[in-house]
């Protein structure tokens, strides 16, 4: 049976998700989670969260989906060892560095991809799982087909989104956040500019502002093509939301015939928050209305259109019939002509065939008193139900006491003679004084003291067994068994939580040691190594004596045999960052195709290329898209035979990697930074409907951020900054032997990149 996953942003959400059918959830820590403004669980939440989810038969998966940097190692220690003493059911993560740690150091820990390392074809998924990760969380723009294709690959789970929020990228391929806010989406801070107004062909909208993601009845056939798990978004939503979006999957899945039933629920949804909604790629490759261009943020439950306006006394009134029951203080918002977000406020009075009421039935003709101040609203304007007493009132759900963290299951053994009693456990030994007289009921002594022990409080012990030594029958206090009992269990969890303590302090020093930093004293001159997907510039390039190497990117159009002349040793080729189904075939034939001319050397940019060159007799280096930042990441990609690797341009501080690996860590100096990667049109975005553009076209455009220009490359997206990020001074001054430059996707011409190139390395 398909698993239904619920977010847990907060307990309470997790409480709700569970009340209402979800299979399993996911959260996050206090570090290194993809939400990192979600309220997220302290470690002492966490324990009992996990306990209690346990008791449920449930599942608690983690997210420590962020790239970490190389001064938060410790922290990630800590992290990690929390999540394996809680026994979490999984971990998701996005670092190849945390999953290298998780391998090596805490192996119990069921590894999960996270969508955030952009896997969107069989060869990532199949790279996922010869590297040890059992669930791989499947990139949002994929299609039915794709995800029926990919089930095919065994032996490793496949988890897809089926509701909530949308990133306008391929998630993990965004730096639009990090480079113009200084707030990385790959460590959980993005600011959402994609929600921002654009101006594009004389129109400002909100071109990258995505719907929200609905698959409804679509999950039936995720279910049929084979997904394991079926994911809901929502880690920054209330309790609520969370309990209202199971709940209705969950009948869904449960196979729910009554249409009523499901429309009422998701209508509630609705009521909760809501964007307009699109099932994105499930059914077709090419859907042009994927984007709400106009409006952003909640809209609510339409429920009707203004029909007219009437006045009594000084208070003014809009009139329509309503299709949703309404009551006094529900929030109602408007809809309005060139303004982004509708017009709401609170329903402070209700008027039906002329009377005052405190309910309106769907179906009626209601007229809802306006606030005194109130924009120009238009006869026909939409009217929604953006939140309803009764709708919060239908998802009621149990707050369990709190587990305490389980400490461990003690062994008692109690001991009663005339003059002390004394208890054991755990190498720990309590005594109580005491003239204990012989018992008048010798069955409910032992019962007694059986009982008073069972009781172990907050100090997460359970009592596994207990042996009683009477051997005179003598009666003892509650009191006493009572006084007792809290002085041996407050010992033995003190002591034990010091011993757990201390070896996890010891645990961390010992792996902090083994992946410290290494210092290389090797003297090596610096090298130049120029990425272009440029045939021509290419060409120019191979007589550049300063050049070491050019990295040339695959497309569908590349003509392999335009590169028969080229030195072998001097010409790399770049698998892309994103290769769908139906281009992936055409690449892979071309790589063949220079492979058996004889080029051995490869790059790739995502864990599809890992398991497409393997067993090709090939060498391969990794670009900056897989996120080197940190040295467990440098050598997890070193350990999979990569030639050497580029640095990710997020790193703060990259002077430790590029000195404990001089000949393997590259530092881009010059880039066009792709701050978007999608499979949206934007020009498409703006009336629903394709532009007939041929895929291909290159376009400036703005926003409160800057000037961008947009690259439309066989119908896939790439917006890249006005000017391309020059860092020379710093990566040299950092201590980078391998320096990268990049002249990809700008339609500059070859004499143009040429005198830029030469600058570069001149100067």
């Amino acid at each position: 049976m398909v698993e239904l996953l619920a977010p847990a942003g907060q307990i309470e959400s997790g409480y709700a998700a569970f009340n209402y059918g979800a299979d399993a959830v996911y959260l996050g820590l206090t570090h290194f989670s993809a939400r990192a403004e979600a309220q997220n669980f302290t470690p002492e939440l966490f324990n009992g969260f996990v306990r209690y989810a346990h008791e449920l038969h449930k599942k608690v998966l983690v997210a420590v989906n962020t790239v970490f940097f190389e001064d938060e190692k410790a922290t990630l220690i800590d992290t990690l060892q929390v999540i394996e003493s809680a026994k979490a059911d999984g971990v998701i993560v996005q670092d190849l560095g945390t999953a290298r740690l998780i391998k090596k150091y805490f192996p119990s820990l069921r590894l999960h991809a996270s969508t955030q390392m952009a896997v969107h074809n069989r060869d990532g998924v199949e790279a996922l799982r010869d590297m040890g990760f059992k669930r791989v969380v499947l990139a949002r723009e994929l299609t039915l087909d794709e995800i029926t294709d990919i089930c095919r690959v065994p032996d490793i789970e496949k988890e897809v989104f089926i509701h909530g929020a949308l990133c306008y990228c391929y998630s993990g391929l965004c730096l639009f956040s990090s480079v113009y806010a200084k707030r990385s989406a790959n460590r959980g801070k993005c600011v959402y500019p994609c929600r921002e107004v654009f101006r594009i062909d004389g129109q400002s909208k909100h071109i990258f502002s995505m719907k929200d993601l609905a698959q409804n009845e679509n999950v039936r056939l995720l279910e049929q093509a084979g997904v394991t798990a079926l994911k809901i978004e929502g880690r920054k939503k209330s309790p609520l939301y969370v309990g209202a979006v199971t709940d209705y999957y969950r009948s869904i899945l449960d196979g729910e015939k009554n249409t009523k039933v499901l429309e009422n629920k998701k209508n509630n949804i609705s009521c909760i928050f809501s964007r307009p909604t699109t099932d994105l790629y499930l059914k077709k490759r090419k859907n042009f209305n994927v984007v709400d261009p106009d409006i952003v943020g909640h809209r609510g439950l339409l429920i009707g259109s203004v029909e007219s306006f009437s006045v009594y006394g000084k208070e003014k009134y809009i009139r329509f019939k309503t299709n949703a029951d309404i009551g006094r203080y529900d929030g109602i918002q408007i809809d309005l002509p060139e303004v982004e977000k509708p017009f709401g406020f609170s329903a402070q009075a209700l008027r039906v065939k002329g009377k005052n009421v405190f309910e309106a039935k769907a179906g009626n003709s209601v007229e809802i008193v306006l606030p005194s101040a109130v924009p120009f609203i238009p006869v026909g304007a939409k009217v929604y139900l953006s939140s309803c007493g009764m709708v919060k009132k239908a998802y009621p759900f149990v707050k369990p006491k709190e587990n305490a963290p389980l400490i461990a299951a003690v062994r008692v053994k109690v001991v009663v003679d005339e003059h002390q009693m004394t208890a054991c456990a755990e190498g720990q030994s309590v005594s109580v004084a005491g003239d204990f007289p012989v018992a008048q009921s010798f069955e409910t002594v032992q019962k007694a003291i059986h009982e008073a022990f069972l009781k172990t409080g907050g100090t997460g012990l359970v009592l596994e067994k207990i042996k009683i030594e009477n051997p005179k029958k003598l009666f003892v206090p509650v009191s006493v068994l009572n006084d007792l009992r809290r002085k041996l269990y407050e010992l033995i969890a003190k002591n034990a939580q010091q011993n757990e303590k201390n070896k996890k302090e010891e645990q961390k020093e010992n792996i902090l040691k083994r992946e410290a930093l290494p210092f290389v004293d090797v003297k090596t001159s610096v090298s130049y190594s120029i990425k272009t997907d440029d045939p021509d510039f290419a060409a120019a390039l191979e007589n550049e004596e300063k050049i070491n190497e050019i990295v040339f990117e695959l497309s569908e159009e590349t003509q392999t045999d335009f590169f028969s002349s080229f030195a072998k040793d001097k010409i790399r080729f770049a698998l892309p960052c994103v290769a769908r189904a139906w281009e992936i075939q055409k690449l892979k034939d071309k790589a063949e195709s220079l492979i058996s001319a004889g080029f051995k050397k490869f790059e790739i940019a995502n864990v599809w290329g890992i398991a497409f060159l393997k067993n090709k007799n090939v060498s391969f280096s990794v670009d900056w898209p897989m996120y080197v930042a940190n040295s467990c990441a440098a050598r997890a990609v070193l350990e999979l035979k990569a030639d050497y690797f580029v640095v990710s341009p997020e790193t703060p501080d990259p002077q430790g990697l590029f000195s404990a690996f001089p000949d393997q860590a590259a530092g881009l100096i010059y880039q066009d930074m792709p701050l978007f990667v999608s499979e949206t049109c934007p020009y498409a975005a703006i009336n629903g409907k394709c532009q007939n553009c041929g895929g291909n076209r290159q376009e400036k455009m703005t926003s409160r951020y800057g000037t961008f220009l947009s690259v439309m490359k066989n119908c896939r997206h790439f917006l890249l900054a006005e000017k391309p990020v020059l860092k020379k001074r710093e990566i040299i001054n950092a201590g980078a032997k391998i320096l990268r430059v990049e002249f990809l996707r700008r339609s500059d011409d070859v004499v143009e990149k040429m005198k830029i190139l030469r600058r570069l390395i001149q100067n």
